[in-house]
């Protein structure tokens, strides 16, 4: 993918707006993002429909002769989140260019110069201006006039994301931008965003000044920390994933483990360092030494150029000796992202991968790549997505690709630069291949001890993240089962994803389709009516009502 990811673009702002547009000149704005919208990227309304992005349209229309310009911007930042699709936003930059001859594009945003982070116990003052260096560290217990909590909730719709763990990874930078909170009803001030933090056991209230923006403290591997702020790991310590910062790869071989671990955090080739190169000799390490285990680290990674990714795939699946279960490792995060996402979903099907670490912010399938439009008074550009990225099967509706085994990094983690994930990489032995171990089972016939392995399966909480994805696995296989005329047997397995997931419309759904295809009417009744009553009007309810009509009928 030829875009990096634009979360970037939404912060780094440097001035206010030199002159308010009128209420006509938003209404054409408003309208031009509308007209544009159905016209030229109606692939837009994927998660949300036409009527509803209308509807936010026109009610914002109504309320502009009230708003000042950096409510009618933020406003309008809110209705392209709408889409839920993690390229397209409004981007609140000013570009280096002039709308006329003495006038620059601005846009009426600023920023405090602090950096949050949400990690596993709460969210935290990851790093801040040297003046500010008392507060890094320091627990987030309110926000302007909110709790923490309802902050988060409450800057939520204005904040591009695609799944929970986009939010995660996005939400620190909207949390830095006064007028946002202001517009959110989260802060009072234009000027500033006083917090109240718990730090070494004692409250205090700190006050965060505006300032003008300064865009190095963003690095393109996300890993370095701006001169002159202050981050809140001790200096002392300096764990694998943030060592040689600046570079966009790094490998370093643990010789005790007999591991190689391997750092991507730019699908991009940096001049004549390219990727095809690194992986090259990543493979040639590994078949010149003893290398018994595989750690590839793009939790940071954030996309870059897709045609980038082949090199990689094509040179793990060369280095046998580590292409196994329990040999290759990948962890993934919240910052994984965009072409990454593609890596990721390339790794899945061609290799034997286990994903460790946090979900990833992408959907597995997705709208990527952007188109800009110009807004014809104010001048702002919004990036729209066109193109629709289909790695994995059309069906595959997934929100993010889940770990196998989830490892969240607490900030006393952070702080003490332990890495979590490596621990839990270190220490698997025996992984077991769930999917593979339940259908040697079924196969056998022995359905009671399926579902106890199933159940133990997901009571460790290393499984958190893959609960969902186990569902959804046991469900597929129902349907080959069903798609192979197997109807006793995918009945049998369906009931199975019943008794484990007693909450899933889908599963009362499936499960009564066995009962259809077994001519058992009244059971395919029963079990559809009890997906319509967990689901009520949503999309499964809406099958398993259609499915009743047609039996009745």
């Amino acid at each position: 993918m030829k875009n990096l990811t634009l979360l970037l673009a939404l912060i780094f702002v440097t001035q206010q707006m030199s002159a308010q547009l009128t209420t006509q000149q938003w209404r054409d704005d408003l309208q031009f993002l509308k007209q544009t919208v159905h016209s030229k990227y109606p692939n837009l309304f994927h998660k949300v429909t036409a009527e509803q992005f209308d509807a936010a349209v026109d009610a914002l229309e109504k309320r502009l002769p009230n708003l000042k310009d950096y409510e009618t911007v933020a406003e309008m930042s809110k209705i392209v989140a709408m889409f839920r699709i993690g390229h397209t936003q409004l981007s609140l930059t000013p570009r280096l260019r002039h709308v006329a001859a003495t006038q620059p594009a601005q846009t009426p945003f600023s920023l405090v110069p602090v950096q949050f982070y949400l990690f596993s116990d709460g969210l935290y003052i990851k790093s801040a201006d040297k003046k500010y260096a008392d507060a890094v560290g320091g627990k987030v217990l309110k926000i302007g006039n909110m709790e923490t909590a309802k902050a988060l909730e409450a800057i939520k719709p204005y904040t591009v994301y695609e799944n929970e763990k986009g939010f995660e990874s996005n939400v620190p930078f909207y949390l830095a931008i006064p007028e946002l909170l202001k517009t959110a009803g989260i802060g009072a001030s234009l000027e500033n965003i006083p917090l109240v933090i718990s730090k070494n056991g004692k409250e205090q209230n700190v006050v965060f000044e505006k300032t003008t923006p300064d865009q190095t403290r963003f690095s393109m591997t996300g890993l370095t920390t701006a001169k002159d702020w202050i981050d809140a790991k001790d200096p002392s310590v300096n764990p694998l994933w943030q060592r040689e910062p600046v570079e966009y790869r790094m490998m370093e071989f643990l010789k005790d483990s007999k591991t190689l671990y391997v750092r991507h955090s730019v699908t991009l080739n940096d001049g004549d360092k390219t990727i095809e190169k690194f992986f090259k000799s990543v493979l040639d390490f590994i078949d010149k030494n003893d290398v018994e285990k595989l750690i590839l680290d793009v939790r940071m990674n954030g996309g870059g150029n897709n045609y980038l990714n082949k090199p990689i795939i094509t040179n793990i699946i060369a280095a046998r000796k580590i292409n196994q279960k329990g040999k290759f490792f990948c962890i993934i995060g919240r910052r994984t992202f965009s072409a990454c996402q593609n890596l990721v979903n390339e790794l899945e099907k061609y290799t034997e991968v286990t994903f460790v670490g946090e979900p990833t912010s992408e959907n597995v399938n997705f709208y990527g790549d952007t188109k800009t439009e110009t807004l014809p008074n104010s001048q702002m550009d919004i990036s729209l997505s066109w193109m629709w990225w289909q790695n994995m099967d059309a069906r595959d509706k997934r929100m993010a690709t889940q770990p196998q085994l989830a490892v969240d990094m607490s900030f006393t983690d952070y702080k003490n630069g332990i890495d979590p994930v490596m621990n839990v990489i270190n220490t698997s032995k025996d992984l077991v291949n769930i999917e593979t171990e339940l259908r040697k089972l079924v196969e056998q016939g022995k359905f009671d001890e399926t579902v106890s392995m199933a159940k133990v399966y997901l009571k460790d909480p290393l499984h958190r993240y893959f609960i969902d994805e186990l569902e959804t696995k046991i469900n597929d296989y129902g349907y080959l089962l069903i798609n192979q005329k197997q109807y006793d047997v995918a009945n049998k397995i369906l009931k199975m994803n019943i008794e484990l997931f007693p909450e899933s419309a889908n599963a009362y759904d499936s499960y009564a389709e066995t009962f259809m295809h077994l001519n058992k009417k009244v059971e395919a009744i029963k079990y559809y009516e009890m997906a319509i009553a967990k689901d009520k009007e949503g999309i499964t309810a809406e099958n398993a009502k259609k499915m009743i009509s047609r039996m009745k009928e």
